[in-house]
């Protein structure tokens, strides 16, 4: 009985205070007002929470609208301050590059009593070191330099034969300033650089296709101190260059001589197709060039090797030790250039020519040469075309090379890029007058690009040689193998 009044009690009094509670929150409820507007302007309505919601939105927005006004005036500030340093003071890259050759000769009996025994050798084809940049917006400069090049020197004379020896000299290559950006000339550049003529030259010799230039570069002018103009069409179908130049050796630069060499030479370009869609993928270059060169009565050796870097001369004015070539007054240097690019094949072909002018005869000699090849890339790139000059430039893989374990076990690989080529060369310097010799080369060659920077050429130059003089024909077979870097 004790415990039936006792729970009784408990719900009696729990009943109550719910009753109470209750009662208190209708009397609040029942004190407010029922206008809506009144729960909005005293904050007891979800409108209101949405003001201060939005309140503090716009509070955070301008918050980033300054800090992004503040970021941006930092770069603003930063860019001013770029381009007023580079205004005070040119900046500077610095370059290089680095080509390992190895040779190799083969030949036969009748091939080593004319032209000698040819000896297998390995060295550095190139090793430069350059810099080269721009200031005061419209000046830029190069400083390049080649620890590689080698001299004969002339030490003795043994049993009637000179005793050579090849010796290291460092060189200077482009080095050179200039000012860009000028009405009409587009660029007046001077210093020591290569004369404005063949596509094969002017084309760096990081990017040429084969490991040497062609047999008829012998007769191409090189680098040389001058002066030199030239500009391009504003849609960069055209290009054109012209310049005087003074006759100088390149270990270093340095001439003391009245009867130095002085010349004139031009060069102009015009791209009558040109795949913009693609950037070049397909194109057509047309191209020729002029040299007038005053040699002051000189005399002159014409040489050319068989598309190496060393060996015998295949070609030779000099017969009996007596250079045949002399009285020479002037020349005159023609080129004709044709190239195209299809995709992953490209033909390029020039035609080289170099009239003499004698003074002590009226026979001038006619020396001329020609090549053609054809390259393609197993790998689908194409050889690109640098517009603003006229000249080939930098091949890029699609893939660079790579062989990697993968964090599966498997291994993935990027292949470069593979090119195929082959070149047929010749020069003629062999008539009655000159005797130096006739000469044709077949060359194949494979160039794997494992990056842009980095590439491996192996090519084989079969030469045919038709000595001087009515001599008897040889061959002689060289196979070089480079391994090329540049920076």
């Amino acid at each position: 009985m004790r415990t039936s009044r006792r729970t009784w009690s408990i719900a009696v009094a729990a009943a109550a205070l719910v009753w109470g509670v209750g009662g208190i929150a209708c009397a609040q409820y029942a004190d407010l007002p029922s206008d809506p507007a009144y729960a909005f302007a005293t904050g007891a309505g979800p409108e209101s929470q949405f003001v201060a919601a939005s309140g503090e939105a716009e509070k955070d927005l301008a918050a980033r609208v300054k800090d992004l006004e503040s970021a941006l005036k930092k770069i603003k500030d930063k860019e001013a301050a770029d381009k007023k340093k580079a205004a005070s003071s040119p900046s500077m890259k610095i370059g290089g590059r680095a080509f390992y050759d190895s040779i190799f000769f083969g030949q036969n009996a009748a091939s080593r009593a004319i032209l000698g025994d040819a000896q297998d050798t390995s060295f550095f084809r190139a090793a430069r070191l350059a810099a080269e940049g721009e200031g005061f917006d419209v000046m830029y400069y190069k400083l390049e330099v080649d620890f590689a090049p080698r001299r004969d020197i002339t030490t003795s004379v043994v049993s009637g034969h000179s005793h050579t020896v090849t010796a290291q000299q460092t060189s200077f290559k482009d080095v050179y300033f200039g000012i860009k950006e000028l009405p009409l000339v587009g660029k007046v550049q001077v210093g020591h650089f290569k004369e404005p003529f063949s596509l094969e030259e002017l084309t760096s010799a990081r990017f040429i296709t084969f490991t040497e230039r062609a047999l008829p570069n012998v007769l191409v002018p090189q680098r040389n101190l001058g002066i030199m103009i030239g500009n391009h069409t504003a849609n960069e179908k055209a290009t054109w260059a012209m310049g005087m130049f003074r006759t100088v050796d390149d270990m270093p630069p340095y001439l003391a001589d009245d009867a130095s060499i002085y010349a004139f030479t031009a060069r102009g370009t015009w791209l009558p197709w040109y795949d913009e869609a693609t950037e070049g993928r397909g194109l057509l270059h047309v191209g020729g060039a002029y040299s007038y060169r005053d040699y002051s009565n000189n005399t002159l050796r014409l040489t050319a090797r068989p598309e190496t870097g060393a060996g015998p001369l295949i070609i030779d004015s000099r017969l009996g030790g007596v250079d045949t070539l002399t009285g020479v007054a002037d020349t005159q240097l023609y080129g004709a250039e044709l190239a195209a690019v299809y995709g992953p094949f490209s033909i390029q072909t020039e035609y080289i020519a170099c009239l003499f002018d004698r003074t002590a005869t009226n026979q001038d000699p006619y020396v001329h040469g020609a090549y053609v090849y054809m390259s393609y890339f197993l790998t689908g790139e194409h050889r690109p075309y640098r517009r603003s000059t006229g000249v080939f430039d930098r091949v890029k893989p699609f893939t660079n090379f790579f062989r990697v374990r993968t964090s599966d076990g498997s291994i993935e690989t990027g292949s470069g890029a593979i090119e195929l080529a082959y070149r047929y060369s010749y020069l003629n310097a062999d008539n009655s007058i000159l005797l130096g010799g006739y000469a044709s080369d077949h060359t194949f060659g494979v160039n794997w690009y494992l990056n842009p920077y980095t590439r491996v050429m192996c090519d084989w130059t079969h030469a045919n040689v038709d000595a001087k003089g009515g001599g008897p024909n040889t061959y002689i077979d060289c196979f070089t193998i480079r391994a090329a870097f540049d920076f």
